[in-house]
């Protein structure tokens, strides 16, 4: 294809927002100022492209629909996100989930999910894939892009929660001293790989050992009030 596709999953740096938002926050449904948010995410959408797009930003639900972007509409209540062509640029917000982002250079179709544990029990990979194809794309060609996230000894458990996902490997956790740690990206790359998504680069992050990005489970355990999100962006230009 002629045109290129850009993506990036943005730290939390070079925004305009202070104090425990510092400072690209862009979570919407963050405490912090709005127009400091908006105005982040304007600054991360021009890093994309300097083209007059659309943003599409859904609004999350820990759910698992996908829905495809064909007109400039603003809500869209989901966890994933596809389009085809040049018209839009295609955003989620996540704060320890998985940003996944895919593309299909060769039918120029791309998407992006939020992945958390939620999400990914529910089926937002399989619905996000299912939604690429329905609109051009070809499993062959899909790539898939993990983003920061939370890793594996960073996401301590309970043997509840184990239990509760359902899952007959017990590869993706480990037990140590007694205490449960669950691999979110590697369940993400065992549900890609069995889609016949087998093109996957995994940015490797961790979001809560990294203080580059904002972590929901830091902010937690440093008993903040609040806490940023990281913006994940992708478009055709």
């Amino acid at each position: 294809m002629s045109r290129s596709v850009k993506f990036k999953f943005f730290n939390n740096k070079n925004g305009e927002s202070k104090g425990i938002y510092s400072s690209l926050n862009c979570g919407l449904k963050s405490q912090d100022n709005l127009q400091n948010v908006k105005k982040n995410i304007e600054i991360a959408k021009l890093n994309i492209s300097k083209k007059e797009k659309t943003l599409i930003i859904p609004n999350q639900l820990h759910s698992n629909k996908c829905l495809i972007v064909r007109k400039n509409k603003f809500e869209y209540n989901c966890d994933g996100i596809v389009a085809q062509g040049d018209n839009f640029v295609l955003g989620i917000t996540t704060a320890d989930c998985l940003p996944i982002i895919f593309i299909d250079y060769q039918s120029e179709v791309i998407g992006i999910c939020h992945a958390g544990w939620k999400g990914l029990k529910r089926g937002i990979i399989e619905n996000t894939v299912d939604k690429m194809l329905k609109i051009g794309s070809k499993r062959s060609n899909l790539r898939a892009f993990i983003g920061p996230c939370i890793r594996k000894y960073s996401y301590e458990v309970s043997i509840e929660f184990i239990n509760g996902m359902n899952l007959n490997d017990s590869d993706f956790y480990t037990r140590k001293n007694g205490r449960y740690f669950f691999d979110l990206p590697k369940l993400a790359k065992v549900k890609l790989n069995s889609l016949g998504v087998f093109k996957i680069v995994d940015s490797k992050i961790d979001t809560y050992k990294n203080k580059n990005y904002f972590s929901y489970r830091r902010s937690i355990h440093q008993r903040l009030k609040d806490y940023g999100r990281n913006i994940s962006l992708v478009s055709i230009n």
